[in-house]
């Protein structure tokens, strides 16, 4: 095993010097090579890390709230490694940890944090136990893929050692089921936002009690299954948070909100709020002082495609990644949140990362796009399933005179740059995965006089 690993060592960090001297992107390669020579290198290389290995899984929200975490603990002067690009299966986790690795397997930091897929957590934990893991909420995601909803939980609940505390969102009746009968759960949660409503039409998951199978009764919908709930026939309940937000509000800058003072993170929507007291109740966990997690939320910078802005030619635009109903639904309901006209991008592909099944389209809520309410003054279709997308968008009830098919990346860009908006105006490209990297190599290609990217490379 020691042969194996230091030729693992050595051959991926080769690997990952040659990839960034010829100027690309991307840890998952080396991390491949590596672990077919050693199967152990993750556990080997994250033993490494004298504070321990914390995880972020969950369906929606794990990227957001990996990077916000390590914001926060960087804001209090700890040495991080973490997969910032959203390589969240054991290859791209691999090489994450040989890039932060010196020669002789030193890590450059104390605590290893990754982002973690939740299907990769049953073979990540037979190789390290957590210190912590946070777990933000459970959707249904690319069926192809995962399977049934269920199926992942029992994965994700029954792969966690028991020595590792969890972080988990109360608000959610499938994460906050995992902490039953468990010790080390501390809870995060909102007690309500000004887009909660007593009843919701929205397509939800965990409508049932996973204890007994009688549907739950909900006091407050938040968004999809998160909210106020209980079981009346169990008893299983929210569970009261360790960390509660209280009086939260968004703004074109972001959100506020107050737990011992207030916060604010430069985030739009409240699904991000989410993220925000996940890393936020990890962070406390963790030991690091409030001044430090209210100084980390301040500078945190959105990641490639989350609410990620550009400045082009005529025009600012926005980025960001769709993949899902319940997360679809939410940057829907940003958008008609923020009272401006709407010009839209949508990029739709069918890839295996993207989920071949693309019938979730029916599930999302696009009628928000045909309220009297707002005014849409374009919708550009894209991507390989842009056909499907349009005829979406023409059944929801959005006149056909504003939808426009374009395959080409490159000139869906350009029908949006056609137009000089007004300030009201708000331009939003919306991808799926694999459409996203391409799709922001041609908004961070368009070099002008003012163009500028306002976040971070992944």
């Amino acid at each position: 095993m020691k042969l194996r690993f230091w030729l693992a060592l050595w051959v991926g960090k080769i690997m990952s010097i040659t990839i960034k001297v010829l100027g690309r992107k991307g840890t998952t390669f080396p991390g491949v090579v590596a672990g077919k020579i050693c199967p152990q290198i993750i556990g080997l290389l994250a033993a490494s890390y004298r504070d321990g290995t914390v995880i972020i899984t969950g369906t929606n929200g794990k990227t957001t709230s990996n990077n916000l975490l390590a914001s926060i603990l960087n804001a209090a002067g700890k040495k991080v490694t973490f997969n910032r690009e959203g390589a969240n299966m054991l290859t791209g986790i691999a090489g994450a940890l040989l890039q932060n690795a010196s020669f002789t397997g030193t890590p450059r930091a104390s605590l290893l944090l990754l982002e973690v897929d939740e299907a990769t957590i049953p073979a990540l934990c037979k190789q390290v136990t957590p210190r912590l893991a946070v777990i933000t909420n459970f959707f249904r995601d690319q069926l192809d893929r995962y399977g049934e909803l269920d199926t992942t939980v029992k994965l994700v609940k029954d792969s966690l050692p028991a020595e590792t505390e969890l972080i988990l969102n109360a608000d959610d009746p499938l994460v906050a089921q995992i902490g039953t009968s468990r010790s080390g759960v501390y809870y995060y949660g909102v007690r309500s936002l000004p887009v909660s409503k007593e009843e919701s039409s929205e397509t939800r998951e965990g409508r049932y009690c996973a204890h007994c199978g009688n549907e739950l009764c909900y006091e407050l919908f938040h968004y999809g299954q998160l909210g106020i709930y209980e079981c009346r026939n169990c008893g299983f309940k929210r569970p009261t948070p360790f960390i509660e937000a209280q009086e939260a509000s968004q703004d074109e800058n972001g959100i506020s909100f107050r737990i011992d003072g207030d916060y604010r993170v430069a985030l739009q929507g409240y699904y991000n709020l989410y993220n925000a007291l996940a890393a936020f109740c990890a962070a406390d966990r963790l030991g690091i002082e409030r001044k430090d997690i209210r100084r980390g939320l301040l500078e945190f910078v959105s990641d490639a495609g989350r609410m990620e802005q550009f400045a082009l030619k005529n025009c600012d635009v926005t980025l960001t990644l769709v993949k899902n109903p319940t997360g679809f639904n939410q940057v829907l309901h940003t958008l008609a949140d923020m009272k401006k006209s709407l010009r839209l991008l949508i990029a739709i592909n069918d890839l295996a990362a993207d989920g071949r099944d693309i019938s979730w389209l029916w599930d999302v809520d696009f009628e928000i796009l045909a309220s009297e309410e707002l005014d849409i003054r374009q919708l550009v279709c894209s991507g390989l399933r842009a056909e499907d997308m349009a005829l979406r968008l023409k059944y929801a009830g959005i006149p056909e005179g504003k939808i426009l098919i374009e395959h080409s990346l490159e000139k869906a860009v350009e029908l949006l740059e056609t137009y000089s908006p007004v300030k009201e105006e708000a331009l939003f490209i919306l991808p799926t995965y694999t459409v996203l990297f391409p799709m922001r190599a041609i908004l961070v290609g368009k070099k002008t006089g003012r163009n500028q990217v306002k976040g971070e490379s992944a």
